[in-house]
């Protein structure tokens, strides 16, 4: 087990960890697990993503792959309400691009346990567990492919969307979308297929300004109406998160760099508003509407999701269903087999008992 600054992702493996940020000692950093080494009854494949509010395994629970999500110091009750927030909205209706919550404890039930605790090295952690799902990071495919074919990238952005609006018709807001929370596979069409693997801050009713916790989301993915104590935060800070996904799958670059800079530097371009064009002349009116998306003023962006989702559907085809590839039903292929088997060696006797010539 090593530790990580989460703002400088410095790793050290003695613990003995120098790290830019002054409030980072090597005590008070992050526990990461490493590959081989055990939580609990969870075995760590790897580490899939490292968020500032929890870090994503890949884990595996007895004979099952999971995605086991630990909180991290501070963020214990996030991962506790978002847990819940998870198994309550599966109960009126699970949503194809969320992950299927699992119980915490094996012999137990999600009501039960929607969420589980252990105490390793003497710190109580937090710890949720999904149902796994193939695919990669969002983060490391854009290494990989900074600017994804625009129809992809609209396909991308419209389906993260269709989980917002479902999101904030059951009464919850996000605010925390960047591209390490959204967790994306290919289909076998080449069709891209995200998941979301956080759900954000939850509550609405919530005063957000003053809850809100800088280990939530990174800065530079942060709407500025969070940041100011009075600021009216509503449904169109998601709006905002939306549009920066859109904005640097489009350009190749998020719309405020962050790279190695401190928080506050950050938030003073955050407020500034003063994120460079996209230059993708070749698209027409998208990037008109991502940018009116990003606005700084909630007033001048899309006041909701939806109005989003409607400016942008006219410039992509829908997104096309995914064809289910149906497997092979062993047991019914076996007892056909059979079947088959037996009518050949009855015809056969019966042949033999054929008086001859």
């Amino acid at each position: 087990m090593n530790r990580i600054c989460l703002k400088c992702n410095v790793i050290s493996q003695d613990f003995n960890l120098w790290c830019q940020e002054k409030h980072c000692p090597a005590e008070n950093a992050t526990e990461i697990f490493n590959n081989g080494e055990w939580f609990g009854i969870f075995e760590i494949v790897q580490p899939l993503v490292i968020l500032r509010s929890a870090i994503v395994y890949q884990a595996r629970r007895e004979n099952e792959v999971v995605f086991l999500k630990i909180a991290n110091t501070g963020c214990e009750d996030k991962l506790r309400q978002e847990a819940i927030a998870f198994y309550q909205l599966a109960k009126a209706g699970q949503h194809p691009l969320l992950p299927v919550l699992l119980p915490a404890h094996p012999q137990s039930t999600i009501a039960q346990h929607p969420y589980g605790w252990t105490v390793i090295q003497g710190k109580v952690k937090y710890y949720a567990v999904f149902q796994f799902f193939e695919g990669e990071v969002l983060r490391n495919y854009l290494f990989k492919n900074p600017q994804p074919w625009f129809q992809h990238v609209g396909w991308i952005g419209i389906s993260i969307s269709d989980v917002i609006i479902y999101l904030h018709r059951a009464g919850k807001i996000h605010l925390c979308l960047n591209p390490d929370i959204v967790f994306l596979r290919f289909d076998k069409q080449g069709i891209p297929r995200p998941l979301l693997l956080d759900l954000g801050v939850g509550d609405l009713t919530n005063n957000i300004p003053q809850i809100w916790n800088d280990q939530y989301n990174l800065p530079a993915y942060t709407a500025p109406e969070i940041l100011s104590p009075s600021g009216n935060v509503a449904h169109s800070a998601d709006v905002y998160g939306i549009g920066l996904l859109l904005y640097e799958m489009l350009t190749g670059r998020p719309a405020y760099e962050y790279h190695l800079k401190k928080d506050e530097t950050v938030f003073r371009s955050i407020k500034s508003g003063a994120f460079k064009p996209s230059g993708r002349i070749d698209l027409k009116e998208i990037p008109v509407i991502v940018e009116k998306a990003i606005s700084v003023n909630p007033q001048t962006r899309f006041p909701d999701v939806v109005t989003l989702v409607n400016a942008l559907k006219p410039y992509f085809p829908p997104i096309p269903a995914e064809k289910i590839s149906r497997g092979v039903n062993w047991r019914m292929l076996f007892i056909v087999l059979a079947a088959l088997l037996a009518v050949s060696l009855i015809l056969m006797f019966a042949v033999s008992l054929l008086p001859e010539g």
